[in-house]
């Protein structure tokens, strides 16, 4: 006699960059053996592939994981994670609020810890007001940029502008003007990097901003100091580390 085949339920998430839901299905043991392998190899690169490969075994439709950005895999992995595992995680706060001052006028800090329940039900998408992914260079010319991967290997150069100059070549998704548009695979090689060399430090930073400002999955919560009655507004982000 054949055994039975295990039908699962399928979740709806909503995911930024596709501007839809896609469907999943929940952790299985499979995926949490998948996950404690890498996390015991403390093997960063490890990691990262175990958590696309959970996500891909968790796909029930067609979509290209490993193109996805940073802020839609984290989105993914904490609703699955709630989906799976349970929606509650609990951890201690730490109270750092001032109760009074010493006899010399310095601040005496509450100093306890407090355990409190993250709920994964809350997280979301924050998104900057005025964020664009198309910056001008000049007033006729721009670049498009795309937002990084998971897999997005940033090489770390021994001069700051060098490093994000290559980073943003990682990430331009084409270059246009009043006429034009060009791909990165269009152009011939280095060329793309001789372009960025010629941008003004002005532009270079707009086009910093607009990864400083890019989506991020945060988790904004309450929690009250069991001794001194302070009430923490919590503001949590890179929730994926609690994971792995």
């Amino acid at each position: 006699m054949a055994i039975p085949k295990i039908e699962y339920p399928t979740h709806n998430i909503f995911l930024h960059s596709l501007d839809r839901n896609v469907k999943f299905r929940p952790f299985l043991v499979k995926e949490e053996k998948i996950l404690l392998i890498a996390k015991e190899s403390k093997d960063p690169e490890e990691i990262r592939n175990a958590v696309i490969q959970i996500i891909a075994n968790c796909t029930a439709e067609p979509i290209e994981i490993d193109k996805l950005p940073i802020f839609d895999i984290e989105m993914i992995f904490l609703k699955l994670r709630a989906r799976s595992v349970g929606e509650s995680v609990k951890l201690q706060f730490h109270c750092q609020n001032q109760v009074s001052e010493d006899s010399n006028g310095d601040p005496i800090f509450c100093n306890s810890d407090t355990d409190y329940v993250l709920d994964l039900e809350k997280v979301k998408y924050e998104i900057p007001e005025g964020h664009d992914n198309k910056v001008m260079i000049t007033d006729k010319i721009g670049v498009k940029l795309k937002y990084p991967t998971l897999t997005s290997a940033v090489k770390e150069e021994k001069d700051e502008i060098e490093t994000m100059i290559n980073m943003v070549a990682d990430n331009v998704e084409y270059v246009f003007d009043e006429e034009s548009v060009t791909k990165p695979a269009d152009m011939q090689p280095n060329e793309l990097i001789s372009f960025l060399d010629t941008l003004t430090v002005e532009a270079l930073e707009r086009i910093k901003m607009f990864f400083a400002t890019s989506p991020k999955v945060v988790l904004e919560d309450h929690v009250t100091c069991k001794k001194c009655g302070f009430e923490h507004v919590m503001h949590s982000e890179d929730l994926l580390s609690f994971f792995i």
